[in-house]
């Protein structure tokens, strides 16, 4: 049954289901490199932020037909979109880590970990 909503409410739920598996939970990580200036008290003064990037963690079921069949170190793309926090746009999503479970008594289940680099872009090449 769909929810029903009164009152005020928030975002509910996950918008989209990822190619090949029924997403049950997502998260956006996003996190960033720093390194301060200290004046001769040491005290901070200034500061340099670098290398954002977000960690992508999905978990969901695997889908009976077309199951999920992304490779490790490949460009996905994603159903649901990336919250607007970065500094930077565009970018690459690369599939890191790939985690399968089965149980006797359960459905197949899946748990992805990606990383957003939004400087790096797809198709390059030396």
């Amino acid at each position: 049954m769909a929810a029903t909503f009164l009152g005020t409410t928030g975002n509910w739920g996950i918008p989209n289901d990822q190619a090949g598996l029924l997403i049950t939970d997502l998260s956006f990580d996003f996190s960033n490199q720093e390194k301060t200036v200290l004046d001769k008290a040491g005290e901070i003064i200034g500061l340099s932020l670098y290398q954002e990037k977000v960690e992508i963690k999905l978990s969901g079921l695997v889908a009976k037909t077309s199951p999920f069949s992304g490779k490790i170190g490949a460009a996905i793309a994603l159903a649901n979109a990336i919250p607007g926090h970065l500094q930077a746009s565009g970018g690459t999503t690369i599939l890191m880590q790939v985690s399968r479970s089965l149980n006797n008594e359960d459905f197949e289940k899946i748990d992805l970990t990606a990383t957003h680099y939004p400087f790096v872009v797809t198709g390059g090449g030396a």
